[in-house]
């Protein structure tokens, strides 16, 4: 049998379904056993939370790669390209790669049980094994205890984000059970960091550390930022003791997202402070208060479609430039999300704002999403269009439109705007 293409290894994938999901090891673990068990050759850094987890595993990856370490990065969901998940030294994996060890988990799958996620975790750990990464940073897909990265039987350290409401189909209504499935990450023996928590969830995540014996360490905050460099589009952190960081992320939650990477790396695998700050200012992580310059336009690309996103895009939104400034908001939203509390927060900066539908079967039709709008911004001029392509052409082509533009409410609407507009952000 000839190789797997690369066209072919998307036609599979795109088969699963990615909106399918069914939460379990079993399927996992089987199949890794078929395959040799790759994961367990990898040193592996585990971060789970309902919003952050990227941010961190970003800069965690960024810093281990400016130690010299050969780095696998696990992450999703992608913006534009579906190897944007598996990343090897900060690059997209070879579409080559790719296609084979695709085709090695089909052949590990005849019974084609496994999900989407789950066929992209088990190739992820092909390829890491083969390319001989010596550092690997998995990301969550959701929850933890039951998520398919959580396969991983002895990472190097362990982080949970932040821990607030979303998937609550899947995860439970209440903090509590939310971060009951988070904590599942957590291992014996295996450092477990912790950014601060709400107080149930906090009680949730000590116990379970404890249940299982995982050495816990708990943030005091985050790092504090002293200066915003919103021109260069990084911002200056300083650590406890002292020492002033250069961050090229922007957003008020950054701060505890660069202590909890640190902490995982005292704890996993210590890096210079030389290293750790080269891998700070070179961190890229799109789609997260994201700025891209078009000329004589600007536009903020954000992916904030829970609550807690969102209340921090509205906070690093009013301590930014534009705020001051007309403003044009095109939003959309999964029909699967709390929209009333993702506009909640945003609504007071909103004077002129686009409804469209994210390229999702889960999109929430637009004139829905318009009426909650009118709602909540009952100051803002609300129109909609068909989806983000036609609203940001428009706001591009239109001489009278504002100079910036904010686009948010979902990562499959940030992602089709990010190919729609080009170039490239920070």
């Amino acid at each position: 049998m000839s190789a797997m293409t690369y066209r072919q290894a998307l036609a599979a994938l795109d088969a699963r379904q990615e909106t399918r999901i069914e939460l379990g090891l079993e399927r996992v673990r089987e199949r890794l056993a078929r395959l040799g068990r790759p994961e367990e050759r990898l040193r592996c850094f585990h971060v789970a939370g309902t919003n952050g987890k990227g941010s961190t595993c970003a800069i965690l990856e960024s810093a281990l790669r400016a130690a010299g370490h050969r780095t696998g990065f696990y992450s999703s969901p992608h913006l534009s390209d579906v190897r944007e998940r598996i990343k090897i030294n900060g690059r997209p994996v070879a579409k080559e790669r790719f296609a084979e060890a695709i085709g090695r988990v089909l052949k590990a799958d005849p019974e084609k049980r496994l999900t989407y996620f789950e066929l992209l975790t088990l190739a992820a750990f092909l390829i890491f094994s083969a390319e001989a990464c010596d550092a690997v940073v998995l990301e969550t897909g959701l929850g933890g205890r039951l998520d398919a990265t959580n396969i991983v039987e002895r990472p190097a350290a362990s982080v949970i984000t932040s821990i607030s409401f979303d998937h609550m189909n899947f995860l439970g209504g209440t903090l509590a059970k939310i971060a009951g499935e988070k904590a599942g990450i957590a291992k014996k023996g295996v450092p477990l960091i912790c950014a601060p928590l709400p107080p149930e969830a906090m009680r949730v995540v000590r116990r379970a550390a404890e249940r299982v014996g995982a050495p816990l360490t708990v943030l005091a905050g985050g790092w504090e930022t002293v200066g915003v460099d919103w021109k260069r589009r990084l911002q200056r952190l300083r650590r406890p003791d002292g020492k002033v960081f250069e961050l090229s992320l922007l957003g008020d939650k950054q701060g505890v997202n660069a202590a909890a990477a640190f902490e995982a790396l005292e704890a996993g695998l210590p890096v210079s402070d030389a290293a750790l700050a080269r891998g700070l200012k070179r961190v890229g992580w799109p789609g997260r208060f994201e700025v891209r310059r078009l000329g004589a336009k600007t536009a903020v690309l954000d992916g904030a479609h829970n609550p807690e996103a969102a209340a921090s895009l509205a906070r690093t939104w009013r301590a930014s430039p534009w705020a001051g400034r007309p403003a044009r908001w095109i939003v959309g939203v999964l029909r699967d999300k709390d929209a009333p509390a993702v506009l909640a927060p945003l609504a007071a900066s909103m004077r002129e704002v686009v409804a469209v539908e994210p390229p999702s079967p889960r999109a929430l039709p637009a004139a829905e999403l318009a009426k909650l709008i009118r709602a909540r911004a009952k100051r803002a001029r609300v129109s909609v269009e068909p989806d983000a392509e036609t609203a940001l052409r428009r706001w591009r082509r239109e001489s009278s439109a504002p100079k910036t533009a904010v686009v948010c409410g979902s990562f499959y609407l940030v992602g089709q705007a990010a190919r729609i507009l080009g170039g490239r952000g920070r």
